[in-house]
């Protein structure tokens, strides 16, 4: 349950947890004597002794809505009073329906982590009759790249799959290999986008399948 601190049927705090901290440090800041303790909270409501001062449950009116068509606006509040006692803040929240444009930005940023998944997987490729297993991740870009520039002939590397010794036209073909399946990724993001850009109501936008199982490509690198 979340609570509120009132003071001359303002609102001070809230809605926040039961904070003993911050409650506390409120009310030194309103001159009143009393302090709460963390077992305070199965006393709600309190009043203080300068009667103005009030911590009180919170309850919250939001509407049924659907996420996927709504939002829920800021809150307005008000001070329920039993007897002229203030005993709970009710909140109660706006619902507004979203827009297209909203819908599709929403839905857009769903789409790059995809592809980072899509971008930092694994190929296998096929090097002298022996098949291993290669990353697509930046990092490991970067070490093939270093290695094709330093090694002068052939170089021992470490694939996932094991060592296995590459000559230096095999790493060539293998960071065009890497090169091939990252550059799949980013197509399908820009054409992920396009699609989502096109759509002309807010359930063709949820239409679009951004979330695709990843598939593990087999590459064969010859001779």
């Amino acid at each position: 349950m979340e609570i509120a601190l009132i003071n001359n049927d303002s609102l001070i705090l809230g809605p926040m947890g039961f904070n003993v901290r911050y409650i506390n440090s409120e009310l030194e800041d309103l001159e009143v004597e009393e302090q709460v303790s963390p077992e305070s909270y199965t006393d709600l409501p309190i009043h203080f002794s300068d009667n103005e001062t009030h911590l009180l449950p919170i309850e919250k009116d939001i509407p049924t809505h659907d996420p996927k068509y709504h939002n829920v606006g800021n809150f307005t509040w008000e001070i329920i009073k039993e007897d002229e006692i203030p005993v709970k803040v009710v909140l109660t929240y706006p619902i507004t329906d979203k827009t297209l444009e909203e819908v599709k930005e929403l839905r857009k940023q769903e789409v790059a982590p995809y592809r980072r998944e899509k971008e930092n997987t694994t190929i296998t490729l096929t090097l002298n009759g022996t098949q291993v297993e290669v990353l697509t991740s930046r990092e490991e870009r970067v070490l093939l790249a270093s290695k094709l520039s330093a090694a002068p002939t052939s170089c021992n590397y470490k694939f996932l799959s094991g060592w296995a010794e590459v000559a230096k036209k095999d790493l060539q073909k293998i960071i065009s290999a890497v090169d091939t399946k990252v550059q799949e990724a980013f197509d399908w993001e820009f054409n992920k986008l396009q699609e989502i850009d096109a759509c002309e109501t807010i359930d063709d936008v949820y239409d679009v399948t951004v979330r695709e199982l990843p598939e593990k490509i087999l590459l064969s690198i010859r001779e």
